[in-house]
């Protein structure tokens, strides 16, 4: 069994509703290990209103692909449009952020997903759920690595 860091937003429709259909859905086919808090936080290169955002562990047998197209069978069914244009509102966004300390860059599946360590809303949940899980590749703490972020955004809003 793979442990399996999952984000999990959703800026359209009913919010809460959305998450809880997809947790429902991802219990069968993984188990649930830990599930952060959700927090509300602005669109980042979204449209729409405000997000909820938070973060899930996961225990899987799936290889990273079979598990990307099942998570890909969860939000089609919540309604989320395919294909989309970056920036469409969600009904729900499942990405993958670490698959154990797997790297992995092909055109379809990029793990640690690429953004992680710019997005506080990610790194927020996953401080939460698993403050001293090394990231592949910087191999440094979820919890060093957002308060990293989070000392450089203050920097930056003076």
């Amino acid at each position: 069994m793979k442990s399996v860091f999952i984000a999990i937003g959703t800026n359209k429709g009913q919010r809460e509703n959305n998450i809880i259909k997809s947790l429902k859905a991802i219990e069968k086919i993984a188990e649930i290990k830990k599930i952060s808090s959700f927090y509300e936080n602005e669109p980042v290169n979204a449209d729409g209103g405000y997000f909820l955002n938070g973060v899930i562990e996961i225990k899987t047998e799936l290889n990273p692909f079979q598990l990307l197209k099942k998570l890909k069978e969860i939000e089609r069914k919540i309604g989320r449009k395919f294909p989309h244009k970056r920036g469409d509102e969600r009904e729900i966004d499942l990405d993958i952020i670490f698959y154990d300390r797997k790297i992995l860059k092909t055109k379809k599946l990029k793990i640690p997903h690429k953004e992680f360590k710019n997005r506080e809303f990610v790194l927020k949940g996953l401080s939460e759920i698993a403050p001293d899980f090394i990231a592949p590749e910087i191999n440094k703490k979820v919890k060093d690595i957002y308060r990293e972020l989070k000392n450089e955004n203050i920097k930056k809003d003076k």
